[in-house]
């Protein structure tokens, strides 16, 4: 095939290939649009026609000297209104298509004057605006406002306790407690003498219902109010929570005695003329599942071998059970004792049995061993009372060879008024009974000096 033959051959295709792509509609629309614009960007440019057009919305620019900025001022309001949401308006003159395409980032406006400000006050301060954007080709022709009054003053944080002002109530056989709110403080924060007008901070709430349970209040709005109890309205002033849940406790009613547990009290002992309690019964609250549950209030344990002649009282803790209130607000009991009737009198106590000696073993204590026992009860019983009265048992439950001394439990016989006070002990030595002469074995008694495990057996008294 010769060479000019092959050229019409390729140059048919190439033909061919570009009729295709123009027979084809998406690149006819693509083509057209690109065309559009190229067309637009050139006439455009060349326009000389001019606009005049306004830009709202322009944020304020509000900076203060580094003198003042150190002293902790700041510009806060503009005409009344805060500085992050005081905007101006410009209007621009120029080319129609850049004036149409501006927007309010392309120009700054800023208060011009406040480089000697350097104490709080309100100013005159007079706006100015610049272009800082890339495009050019336009000129500022107003401004407006182009002069405001600004308040410069330290921006200052206080905190605030939320007192209630909730107002509810509940049957009179119910209690009702102050409300309980999730957040206790708040945070005002803002130019200082708004923040100093700030008295207190409140939660407010009313209702005519009678509640007779506890009650939670949500989403309760936090209220700024100043000396004369006004709510304070100031845009300029944040609160870190606005809004606040409150718990009502609202609890059943009961009165209760206060009681005490004792211990080695004489079994004749006449409590009520002896032993009384201050306060005798306390006014109590609480649900009602708990409430049922609480017949009384313990205070405590009062063990009469501790209780000395001419003891008068003894202060206990009142201590409440989980869930109940104590709506006496008392926080201790007097547990008082009348001794008038009463008189104390020492015995020395000679003669001592053993109890529960371990088996193989003996027990003895010195035959010039004595305990002088103090005795306090009803002087018409005490006045007759002997040292054979006197009942004193060792216990030797545990005990292994050697020589200790051992707590003696020591009480009174037929006079069941009286009291042991305090608390004795005896020296006794612990043998093998193996290595003990069969003449001691022999001698030993429940009431002589020296005893074995038999007298484990004897319960005579």
């Amino acid at each position: 095939m010769s060479d000019e033959k092959k050229k019409k051959i390729k140059l048919k295709k190439k033909k061919t290939t570009l009729s295709s792509l123009f027979n084809d509609n998406k690149f006819l629309l693509i083509f057209s649009l690109v065309m559009a614009f190229i067309i637009w960007v050139g006439v455009s440019a060349n326009n000389g026609e001019t606009a005049n057009y306004p830009i709202s919305d322009i944020p304020v620019t509000m900076d203060l000297s580094e003198e003042a900025e150190n002293d902790n001022l700041n510009v806060v309001s503009i005409d009344g209104i805060p500085v992050s949401e005081f905007t101006a308006t410009v209007r621009v003159k120029g080319n129609s298509v850049t004036v149409g395409s501006l927007t309010k980032s392309d120009i700054q406006v800023y208060g011009a004057n406040l480089g000697n400000i350097v104490t709080s006050g309100t100013y005159t301060v007079t706006l100015m605006a610049k272009q800082i954007g890339i495009k050019n080709n336009y000129d500022i022709v107003s401004l407006n406002p182009s002069e405001v009054t600004v308040v410069v003053d330290r921006n200052i944080t206080k905190e605030f306790t939320i007192e209630s002002m909730i107002e509810v109530s509940a049957p009179s056989d119910y209690y009702k407690g102050n409300p309980d709110f999730s957040i206790k403080t708040v945070s005002v924060s803002g130019p200082e003498q708004s923040v100093q007008k700030v008295a207190k901070a409140v939660v407010s709430y009313k209702t005519e219902k009678e509640l007779t349970s506890t009650t939670v209040l949500s989403g309760l709005p936090v209220e700024l109010l100043d000396e004369n109890g006004d709510v304070i309205e100031d845009d300029a002033l944040t609160i870190d929570s606005v809004e606040v849940d409150a718990t009502i406790p609202v609890l059943m009613k009961k009165k209760v005695p206060v009681t005490l547990i004792c211990e080695n009290k004489p079994e004749g002992l006449n409590m009520e003329e002896f032993v009384s309690i201050e306060p005798s019964e306390i006014e109590i609250a609480a649900s009602s599942d708990v409430i049922d549950t609480v017949s009384s209030i313990n205070i405590g344990t009062l063990n009469f071998n501790d209780l000395s002649y001419g003891k008068t009282f003894v202060d206990y803790e009142l201590t409440m059970p989980e869930g109940v209130r104590n709506l006496n607000n008392i926080e201790k009991a007097t547990v008082k004792f009348d001794y008038s009737k009463f008189s104390v009198k020492s015995f020395t106590v000679t003669s001592f049995k053993f109890e529960n000696v371990p088996e193989g073993l003996v027990a003895e204590y010195s035959p010039y061993s004595n305990v002088i026992v103090r005795v306090i009860g009803p002087k018409s019983e005490i006045s007759d009372m002997t040292s054979s009265d006197i009942f004193s048992v060792i216990d030797l439950t545990g005990a292994s060879i050697g020589n200790t001394d051992v707590n003696l439990n020591i009480s009174v016989l037929d006079h069941t008024s009286c009291w042991v006070y305090g608390s004795y002990q005896l020296n006794v030595t612990v043998n093998d009974a193996a290595l003990v002469s069969s003449q001691t074995n022999t001698d030993t008694s429940s009431d002589s000096n020296t005893n074995s495990r038999t007298d484990d057996t004897d319960k005579s008294e």
